[in-house]
């Protein structure tokens, strides 16, 4: 879930980008190294600018995703780009991909801090941060997005030997698979963050591989609060549904997801998908609404473009909130209520954490003030405020 922030969108200089954050507090500076779309770009380190942010720190890291794209064979692949702290070297020398000839590289960045900031060769990776050095999108950044999907479409549109996008499938149900899209398990901002894991030793970092946690034999690994995340590694096993993976550029054998391929399999979604609505904090411009931030948001997640804020109401996104997400959440609860939640201080296990999720997302998007309605999901909590019990109710009118 994204906090909305507003800090600096690219410069250049180190001492002026501490400077920044310094004076933003939950700021992160990224710095994306040189031709970032290249073998040996990707293979090289972003360097986490030195300031209010830590590699180390749960709530200051950074990731970066790449997914790969081959024209010739209509196929993909996975890579995660290490980031490391500034001053620092990585605990085992990333591995260098080999790249298809005209391959198409998208990369997709998550924070778990407030926000993200690129620095570095941002005009190499064809970057897009927000609107302008001020008006940034928050935990998200996207490089070369809108190229890696126009290419994709195509290729799947030609048509040929090869799927491109993987049909969705069926659940234990025997309803369609939910993707990132699907307002049963979206959020207040979907279609945010990434699936990328690291590995970390005292100070230090590496990729996570099988051969680099052999290497090390003791480490810690960690990941971005992702919703990508959340569908693929853990609402699609619970309920019988296969996500959209590659093969690993990193490893031989390891399928990987990412928010790319999500997006992607998104697109076979019928009926009324789940779109950044004008309302979702990441694409406020300086606490107002705005088509062009909500389009430069869209492109990097390749969902269609508004031209005009009807189409993005957050009346709309709110209402079919209200019909899908409660029912369907109740009707996968078996399924769910057994696995882990992602974050156990939020909830106990994975149902709890999804009504809670869907409660905050109700209060955050204003769907109350906008339908004049209760949420149709409550929780208890217990005396440390983690959700312990889910309650499914009907949503009523609010009483003036």
């Amino acid at each position: 879930m994204v906090k909305l922030s507003f800090v600096l969108l690219a410069i250049s200089a180190s001492l002026l980008a501490v400077a920044e954050a310094k004076a933003n507090p939950g700021a992160c500076f990224l710095q994306v190294p040189k031709n970032p779309l290249s073998a040996q770009g990707l293979a090289t380190p972003y360097i986490l600018k030195k300031g209010n942010c830590d590699q180390t720190a749960g709530d200051q890291q950074v990731f970066v995703e790449a997914t790969v794209f081959d024209p010739a064979t209509k196929t993909f692949g996975v890579y995660h780009p290490l980031v490391i702290n500034e001053g620092s070297k990585p605990l085992i020398a990333p591995v260098v991909p080999k790249l298809p000839k005209n391959a198409i590289v998208g990369l997709w960045f998550g924070a778990n801090s407030d926000s993200v900031t690129l620095t570095g060769d941002i005009a190499g990776g064809n970057c897009v941060n927000g609107l302008s050095s001020t008006d940034v999108f928050g935990q998200v950044a996207f490089c070369n997005a809108e190229p890696f999907f126009k290419a994709v479409h195509a290729a799947d549109k030609a048509g040929g030997a090869n799927v491109v996008i993987p049909p969705i499938g069926k659940d234990v149900h025997g309803d369609a698979c939910p993707t990132t899209r699907y307002f049963g398990i979206i959020d207040q901002d979907q279609s945010d963050n990434v699936i990328t894991t690291y590995l970390m030793k005292g100070k230090g970092f590496a990729q996570s591989t099988k051969a680099n946690k052999k290497q090390l034999k003791s480490f810690a690994e960690f990941s971005n609060g992702s919703d990508n995340a959340l569908v693929a590694e853990l609402i699609d096993p619970a309920i019988k549904c296969k996500p959209f993976k590659a093969p690993s550029m990193m490893e031989p054998g390891v399928l990987l997801g990412s928010m790319a391929l999500n997006e992607l399999h998104a697109t076979k979604q019928r009926g009324h998908p789940a779109l950044i609505p004008y309302a979702d904090p990441m694409v406020l411009s300086n606490n107002k609404v705005s088509i062009r931030k909500t389009n430069a948001y869209r492109k990097g997640v390749d969902q269609p473009l508004i031209a005009h804020l009807s189409q993005a109401t957050t009346k709309s996104y709110c209402t079919r909130y209200d019909r899908i997400a409660p029912a369907y959440i109740k009707r996968i609860a078996k399924q769910i209520q057994g696995r882990p939640s992602p974050t156990p201080e939020v909830a106990t296990n994975l149902l709890t954490f999804m009504g809670q999720r869907y409660l905050a997302s109700w209060t955050n998007l204003g769907c109350d003030v906008t339908l004049k309605k209760t949420s149709a999901i409550t929780v208890t909590m217990d005396g440390k405020g983690v959700a312990t019990k889910v309650h499914f109710n009907q949503s009523k009118p609010i009483k003036k």
